[in-house]
């Protein structure tokens, strides 16, 4: 029976990871119960999901949907799939990132190791995902460096005509004594 209850865990973890783009895995081994609940809620609020499973049934989850991750990544402790698309992925990292990043030295969340939009990462690498730009930050960034030329093209013209202006400005304060 219990073969069967393993099999069922590890096709509802397949079904979940089958079709996202971020997939993180993370060490929670010294959350408390609460603080797990508290954890899953915010990251729910992202529109990510979080589950704490058997690290076992997880590594067999994600090798059955195709993701592979370094044998480093299933060393010690309790596992937890951080589970969305792109843009959840990295919003509920920097949920992650704010509740834990004052703890530096007794940290309770750890990465892992992550599959984000279709790279495997190990887990220097899969921390990163926190400090990664989301749409609305890339957009603004993109219009910012596709309107600079033009922005300064219209500067350089203008400074033409107010220059000329500030030059006869000041020939005409310095009246006839000039």
């Amino acid at each position: 029976m219990v073969s069967y209850i393993n099999e069922w865990i590890v096709r509802e973890y397949s079904e979940l990871v089958k079709d996202q783009d971020g997939v993180v895995l993370l060490s929670v081994e010294s959350l408390t119960v609460e603080e797990a609940q508290s954890l899953r809620n915010q990251v729910r609020e992202t529109g990510a999901n979080l589950i704490v499973g058997k690290k076992r049934l997880v590594r067999v989850a994600l090798k059955e949907v195709g993701i592979e991750l370094a044998d480093d990544a299933w060393d010690s402790g309790s596992t937890a799939l951080l589970v969305g698309d792109t843009e959840t992925t990295i919003n509920a990292a920097k949920t992650i990132e704010g509740i834990y990043k004052k703890a530096k030295d007794d940290r309770k969340v750890n990465y892992r190791g992550a599959f984000f939009d279709g790279s495997v990462m190990n887990a220097k690498e899969a921390a990163s995902i926190a400090g990664m730009p989301d749409r609305q930050t890339l957009r603004g960034m993109m219009v910012g460096v596709l309107s600079a030329p033009a922005r300064k093209l219209a500067t350089v013209l203008n400074e033409v005509g107010a220059s000329t202006a500030r030059c006869v400005q000041a020939r005409a304060d310095q009246g006839d004594a000039a």
